[in-house]
């Protein structure tokens, strides 16, 4: 690389500038990473521990708190879900403590700190379990004991009810005081009872035990005093006596259910005495462990900080050298730079005052050498170039007065042009009118002949109709004609018949004649008979009468029938002819409406070419207006054409003064 060349100079101070840039990012970098090291140690170790350690201290707490709704529940129902939820808590406590196993090394601080509290925290989780089931068996020796003090209430008032009616009926003034007396020992025993059941502390109840057992010889003697006197008074009240003994004497009566409830009362509250003796230890310890993790944070964010200032220190030394190097380097460039600089600036100074005689003196192997070059030959291109426009701005003003002659003869001719097409654009108009009023009456026509055509099909539609009824009544016609046949043919077959019953009536009335000549034979015997004989020729000479008028009936109808076949037939060569002669007006009106299609198509044609014709005439009339316009528009355009070249003139004239304005070196400079 030339270090002569201003390029390869500033590429060296870059280079070096670099270099110095690479040197303190990787300076930066290291430092920062040392930080980001040490800032990842306090939120990996300290931070962590110290928010674990809170949460653990929490859970902890949490386990004593569950513990209150639990011990403050009256019925043994209550306690299962809180016992789940004191459990629950004794396990999220036991899941957050194992997050700490192995955090802290062996030997260290922080695994004696956690050994004290995994021990302590054993401790009161087992003590917490001791009470959670202390206070079952003391629900249940309470419920015990509020039944059986129900239960000696009642039997203190049923008996003292009981000795107060054995009192009110006692027959002597012995076995009333003997009753009193019993009275006084059960109101003494049940005061004394009433005392203890009030009582919440052991040694309190004993001393009532020890007054109940003095007690106890009087109301056994009291009991004997009134057994000497009227034992059929105890036997109503001895069973009362005695579940009054037993409740207020004996072991497992409701004074000592009750003694047990206070013990159990009392070693629970001495449990959770020692549950908050452990909580507080806990506690201190969890103190310990939270000052440890922010002593560990605090001590890791100064090493940070002074790595960090260490750092900092270092990137300003290393900014000021590089900024003295960057101003050294700059020095040198601008030095280099400077004078080249000048004696182009001087010759651009020139060309901008259109002196283009002189050029750039600068010799040398660098960028600056090779600008004052191409300054040179720029100078050279633009003498050739402004001697060659001047030569150009003298043609062109020639050839700007030839166009503005040719122009003006074009647009002369433009303008007769212009005349002939209104011209004709009027008689185009002219005849668009005739053809928009023949178009118009061809419309008419070709209407009026559809509607002829509609006319003409409805009526031959009607009369294809008329002709299928006609074709449908001549066969109606003829279907009656040959059941009119039949029915003569049934009536003679009704002749036979009644020939048939005629005959049968008249040998039946012969047959009567011969029953009463038998019967006449036979006298009395054969009177019964002779009346059915007579009654048998009376009914056949009915039947031979009737059958007579049937048969002139028959012979009527038959008659008639003959009549209307041969008038039917009338009636279907009648409805022949007529039939035929429907069909030949049905094929007039064929033709007719054939001939009707025709003009109709024929009138369709004239229209539509009408209408082509109308289009055609239109479009020629837009068309010729259009060429009106574009021969207004080149007459206009022939006009700017005409001011156009007086401008090129104008333009040729001022160019070639603008070139003379520059000064050009001599034509022997040029050629040097």
């Amino acid at each position: 690389m030339r270090l002569s060349s201003i390029v390869s100079r500033v590429y060296l101070g870059f280079f070096v500038l670099i270099v110095i840039m690479l040197g303190s990012a990787w300076l930066s970098i290291s430092s920062n990473k040392d930080i980001t090291t040490r800032i990842e140690n306090i939120t990996q170790q300290a931070t962590p521990l110290m928010l674990q350690s809170s949460t653990l201290t929490i859970r902890f707490l949490d386990i004593n708190r569950s513990t209150t709704p639990y011990l403050s529940a009256n019925y043994i129902d209550e306690l299962e879900p809180l016992k789940q939820i004191v459990l629950n808590n004794i396990e999220q406590y036991q899941q957050q403590l194992s997050w700490f196993e192995g955090k802290g090394a062996t030997g260290s601080q922080m695994e004696a700190m956690l050994n004290n509290i995994t021990q302590t925290g054993v401790s009161t989780i087992d003590k917490i379990e001791l009470v959670l089931e202390l206070y079952v068996e003391y629900l249940d020796s309470k419920d015990l004991g509020s039944m059986e003090q129900e239960q000696f209430q009642s039997v203190v008032g049923q008996l003292n009810n009981t000795l107060v009616n054995q009192l009110a009926s006692a027959n002597s003034d012995q076995v009333q005081k003997a009753v009193e007396a019993l009275l006084v020992q059960l109101s003494l025993i049940a005061a004394e009872a009433n005392e203890a059941f009030s009582m919440q502390t052991s040694s309190e109840i004993r001393g009532v035990e020890r007054r109940l057992q003095s007690r106890k010889e009087r109301f056994e003697q009291a009991i004997a005093d009134l057994d000497n006197l009227d034992s059929s008074l105890l036997r109503r009240s001895k069973q009362s006596l005695s579940l009054l003994a037993s409740h207020a004497f004996s072991n497992n009566g409701s004074v000592s259910t009750h003694k047990e409830t206070v013990k159990f009362n009392e070693s629970i509250t001495q449990q959770r005495q020692e549950i908050e003796q452990l909580i507080d230890v806990q506690l201190s310890h969890f103190d310990e462990l939270s000052i440890y993790a922010e002593e560990t944070a605090t001590r890791l964010y100064h090493e940070s900080m002074d790595s960090s200032q260490q750092a900092l220190w270092m990137q300003s030394v290393i900014a000021a050298t590089s900024v003295l190097i960057a101003l050294l380097i700059g020095l040198n460039i601008a030095k280099g730079i400077r004078k080249p600089s000048k004696l182009v600036q001087g010759a651009l100074d020139q060309v901008a005052n259109k002196d283009l005689s002189s050029q750039v003196q600068y010799q040398a192997n660098n960028e600056f050498g090779l600008v004052s070059d191409k300054v040179n030959l720029v100078i050279s291109h633009l003498t050739h170039m402004i001697e060659n426009m001047r030569q150009s701005s003298l043609h062109l003003k020639e050839a700007s007065l030839d166009n503005q002659s040719t122009s003006g003869s074009l647009r002369e001719a433009m303008l007769d042009q212009t005349n002939q097409t209104v011209m004709v654009a009027t008689a185009m108009e002219q005849i668009e009118c005739s053809v928009t009023e023949i178009t118009q009456a061809a419309n008419q026509t070709l209407t009026l002949v559809t509607s002829a055509v509609t006319s003409s099909s409805a009526g031959q539609q009607t009369m294809g109709k008329n002709v299928d009824l006609m074709g449908v009544l001549e066969s109606k016609l003829a279907e009656s004609t040959s059941t009119i046949d039949k029915l003569e043919k049934e009536s003679a077959s009704i002749g036979s018949i009644l020939d048939v019953i005629s005959g049968i009536s008249e040998q039946t009335n012969l047959l009567a004649l011969n029953a009463a000549i038998e019967a006449a034979r036979a006298g009395e015997q054969g009177r019964g008979f002779s009346v059915v004989a007579d009654e048998v020729r009376v009914l056949a000479a009915k039947t031979n009468a009737s059958t007579q008028e049937i048969h002139h009936k028959i012979e009527r109808l038959q008659n008639s029938s003959k009549l209307a076949v041969e008038q039917i037939n009338q009636c279907v060569a009648g409805m022949a002819q007529c039939v035929e002669q429907t069909g030949e007006v049905n094929q007039s009106i064929s033709t007719v409406y054939g001939l009707l299609n025709e003009v109709e198509q024929r009138s369709h044609q004239i229209a539509t070419a009408t209408t082509e014709h109308q289009v055609v005439a239109s479009q020629v009339t837009q068309s010729i207006s259009q060429i009106h316009e574009l021969a207004e528009e080149n007459s206009q355009r022939s006009q700017v054409l005409f001011s156009h070249g007086q401008q090129l003139e104008i333009m040729s004239q001022q160019q070639f003064s603008l070139t003379q304005e520059f000064k050009l070196p001599k034509p022997s400079e040029n050629k040097d």
